[in-house]
């Protein structure tokens, strides 16, 4: 017959069981939600892609120029990947319990995800944490 000891065991096994699976859907849905908006943001010389930065902890203040620098799109795809990369290594440096911030923090997004673009419809922001929201619905524990 099992004992006291041997069941208390198997609840703090069971309970880091659901503490990784938790860090590790939390990851996969900021990942996503970065992916999103990167992928989102209307682009002409780079800036607003290059812009979306994740950190952990507390959000990221800084502004910077693209990562590399275009005209009329010439490097959006190579913009999106070294967002997206940043995003990813930071994403897997999280820890249980730690918060992920996702900013962009130029002075024109709000103008741009309230549609002053014709790349990207108003609320481009919002349409893209939906979707990585339903990754999370969708979500299923892994054992």
């Amino acid at each position: 017959m099992p004992s006291l000891g041997d069941f208390s065991r198997r609840i703090r096994r069971r309970a880091a069981d659901i503490e990784r699976n938790v860090n590790r859907t939390v990851r996969q849905v900021a990942l996503v939600a970065d992916r999103e908006l990167v992928l989102a943001t209307p682009v002409d010389t780079g800036r607003a892609r290059s812009n979306w930065f994740v950190n952990l902890g507390v959000p990221n203040r800084s502004v910077s120029e693209p990562y590399f620098p275009g005209e009329k799109g010439s490097t959006a795809s190579s913009n999106s990947q070294a967002a997206i990369d940043q995003a990813a290594e930071a994403i897997s440096r999280r820890q249980i319990g730690q918060d992920i911030y996702i900013s962009n923090n130029l002075d024109y997004i709000g103008s741009l995800n309230d549609g002053s673009s014709a790349q990207a419809p108003a609320q481009f922001v919002e349409a893209a944490v939906q979707r990585a929201v339903n990754v999370v619905k969708g979500a299923q524990v892994v054992r």
